[in-house]
């Protein structure tokens, strides 16, 4: 990744095969990107993020070219392919620039890999949400984003839907048509996000076993957290966990 990188008013990226991990940049000119087959000219303050393996062109559109980017690969935000090949303009309501220098500290000083890890979650989650209806149009979203919060910093904690609902004081059903209007997701399979998420953090950077894992992720049947583990992610936690191998020795 790589922050303020400047270049000549000749710059042009172009990868037709795409690249293979997912490509998140923050353009501070004017720059061109080709969607579509078609030529786009954005103005300064563009984000865009492109998956895997598609096609990629971009470049200066007038003068010098500058931009913040950075390539990675945990991107299993629910709604993020929203954003795929979409310049979308940043007015400010996001701070995208802040967010980029912020992970790169992280990066080169390498503090700590989950801090970049949710860094990232941070800056995608909230450019998602800019890119949606205003908020203004969502009931209770003020609450919802509260109540999103509080499930990712604990996950572990028994979120039936009526306790969401009643955090909210409305009903279970209004409550799963604001969520997935807000975020692309119904607040129960958000649980299981979050739960999932903590998982994987606990195998890459602890030595707990997968029982004590699934305990402190709200599960109380391993069968069950290995079998919901291996639905979202498509390996078991122990195939996740020879993966990453990142617990010191």
């Amino acid at each position: 990744m790589g922050c303020d990188c400047r270049h000549d008013s000749d710059f042009r990226f172009e990868r037709p095969d795409g690249i293979d991990s997912y490509l998140m940049l923050f353009v501070k000119t004017r720059a061109f990107f080709m969607i579509g087959g078609e030529r786009v000219v954005t103005d300064p303050g563009t984000f865009i993020i492109y998956g895997k393996d598609q096609p990629i062109c971009y470049g200066a559109a007038e003068t010098e070219y500058v931009n913040d980017w950075m390539r990675f690969d945990c991107v299993d935000i629910p709604g993020v392919k929203e954003l795929y090949n979409k310049p979308l303009h940043q007015d400010g309501s996001v701070d995208v620039s802040r967010y980029f220098h912020l992970i790169a500290d992280c990066y080169y000083h390498r503090n700590n890999p989950k801090t970049e890890e949710l860094l990232v979650r941070a800056l995608l989650g909230e450019v998602l949400a800019d890119s949606r209806e205003p908020e203004e149009n969502i009931a209770h979203y003020r609450e919802l984003i509260e109540l999103r919060r509080r499930i990712y910093a604990a996950p572990g904690e028994n979120w039936t839907i009526e306790k969401m609902s009643r955090s909210i004081n409305i009903s279970e059903p209004y409550l799963f048509k604001l969520y997935k209007r807000a975020f692309g997701v119904t607040c129960t399979a958000d649980v299981i996000n979050s739960r999932i998420e903590q998982a994987g953090h606990y195998l890459s950077y602890s030595d707990m076993g997968i029982e004590e894992i699934a305990f402190r992720c709200g599960y109380t049947s391993v069968t069950h957290f290995s079998r919901q583990f291996r639905q979202i992610l498509g390996i078991t936690p122990t195939e996740y966990r020879k993966t990453r191998n990142t617990v010191s020795q």
